[in-house]
């Protein structure tokens, strides 16, 4: 069974961070949706950087549908008590973040907030397909933890959690998804810390 395209590409912030296409322009594949100055396009399209202040924070979306790929997020996460911030990215068809845990009604695009780093692959409909990867914020000031989930036909369950080798508030770090038709590869910082391999043959979905 052929896999739905995932449609546009948009990102909403809440912490600095910053972004790159490998295969694209910024100025010819997306588009600055909010943030009033605090989204920028950087070295001639290669790049682009959102950042939050007391204010808002900022977001884009990408002109293109995707199917498959690499989809690459540099982030420094808040040190200390996180409680309250969300920073989220995700690629989907016909979703749209009305609330940030109301997912319920759905259009076309795909959304980086703040509260949780999430980077969520998801098609539409009560049997949508989603893949997650996420850091939640916590109150404690206790390291975070990684969290990642597969959802294949609405269902979840596949949930696995990491403790990184290195503090992510520090610096900036480089979370990565790699999804082809063979599998899903979540990596950090290159190296790979989950592979989900595609078992839809045995009859277990695969988003």
């Amino acid at each position: 069974m052929a896999p739905a395209k995932f449609a546009v590409l948009s990102f909403l912030v809440i912490l600095a961070y910053f972004a790159s296409l490998s295969e694209g322009n910024f100025y010819q594949d997306a588009e600055i949706t909010w943030g009033d100055g605090r989204a920028k396009i950087l070295d001639g399209g290669s790049g682009l950087s959102l950042s939050l202040d007391q204010t808002s924070g900022s977001g884009f979306q990408s002109k293109n549908e995707y199917l498959f790929g690499r989809f690459d997020m540099q982030l420094k996460l808040v040190p200390g008590n996180s409680a309250g911030t969300v920073t989220t990215f995700f690629v989907s068809v016909n979703l749209s973040l009305l609330a940030f845990e109301d997912q319920s009604r759905r259009t076309n695009s795909v959304y980086l907030v703040s509260f949780v780093h999430l980077t969520q692959l998801s098609s539409q409909g009560e049997g949508h397909d989603e893949i997650d990867f996420e850091f939640l914020g916590n109150s404690s000031g206790e390291p975070y933890t990684l969290h990642t989930n597969v959802y294949s036909k609405g269902k979840g369950d596949k949930e696995q959690q990491f403790h990184l080798w290195f503090d992510p508030t520090i610096a900036f770090h480089t979370y990565s998804i790699v999804w082809s038709a063979q599998r899903i590869i979540f990596l950090v910082d290159n190296s790979p810390i989950r592979v989900y391999n595609n078992h839809e043959s045995s009859g277990v979905p695969f988003p």
